[in-house]
C-alpha cells in the first residue's frame, strides 16, 4: 500500500512542476495509468502482490479486520477486502498482460473479451481515501443510525443488527436480536461493516 500512496505522491510532484513549466511553453496534459482487477489463486493475494510489485507494477490490495475460530480459539487477523482479487495500475499492452498473467500467485486479469476492463475513474482512489492508520478500510463514514451492519470481528462476528449510535470515541451501540429478544450491544467501531 505504500507504493500507491507513493504513486499519489509523484503525481502531485509532477503536477506542480507542469504548472510551472506552463508558463514558459506549452505541456502536455499527463494522464495515469488505469486500474485494472486482477483474480488471484485462492489465499495467494499477498504472494500475488509481491510478485507484481517486484515487476514495477503498482498493486492496491485492500484489507478488513476478520475474527477466524479453530479449535475453541478466536483470532483477528488481516483479510482481504475482496477475497482473490487485487487492484494494479498500469499500461494494458500485451506483453504486460502476458507478463502479468504468467506471474505467480495470479490466475488473470479481468477483460471483457481479449481486452483488459479498466475500473471507473476514482473507484480505488475512493477506497485509498478510506484507509485506516492499519491499512483496513474505513466504512463508518458512510454508515448511520438505522442502518444494518455486520460484525466482522470479535465474539459477535458474523452477526447482523441495526446501528443504533456512533460517538466521537470510536464507539458504536448496536441492536442485535439473540435468543428472540432485542440486545443492545457496544462494541469498537472498527469491528463492524455495512451489511
Amino acid at each position: 500500500m505504500r507504493l500507491l500512496f507513493g504513486l499519489f505522491a509523484n503525481v502531485r510532484r509532477i503536477d506542480s512542476r507542469k504548472l510551472t513549466m506552463n508558463a514558459q511553453f506549452e505541456v502536455e496534459p499527463i494522464t495515469l495509468p488505469d486500474w485494472f482487477v486482477i483474480a488471484t489463486l485462492p489465499r495467494k493475494e499477498i504472494l500475488a502482490c509481491d510478485q507484481l510489485r517486484n515487476q514495477g507494477i503498482d498493486v492496491f490490495l485492500p484489507t478488513r479486520r476478520k475474527t477466524v475460530h479453530h479449535a475453541r480459539r478466536a483470532k483477528t487477523i488481516f483479510a482481504p477486502l475482496f477475497p482473490n482479487y487485487l487492484f494494479a495500475s498500469m499500461e494494458a499492452g500485451p506483453a504486460v498482460i502476458r507478463s502479468i498473467n504468467g506471474t505467480r500467485g495470479v490466475n488473470y486479469i479481468l477483460t471483457s473479451g481479449e481486452v483488459p476492463t479498466p475500473l471507473p475513474a476514482g473507484f480505488v482512489e475512493s477506497l485509498a481515501a478510506n484507509l485506516n492508520q492499519d491499512g483496513t478500510i474505513n466504512f463508518i463514514p458512510n454508515l448511520k443510525p438505522g442502518d444494518r451492519i455486520e460484525f466482522a470481528c470479535g465474539p459477535f462476528a458474523r452477526q447482523i443488527g441495526e446501528l443504533l449510535a456512533l460517538d466521537e470515541r470510536g464507539r458504536v451501540s448496536v441492536l442485535l436480536e439473540m435468543l428472540g429478544s432485542h440486545i443492545p450491544v457496544k462494541a469498537s467501531v472498527t469491528d463492524i461493516l455495512p451489511a
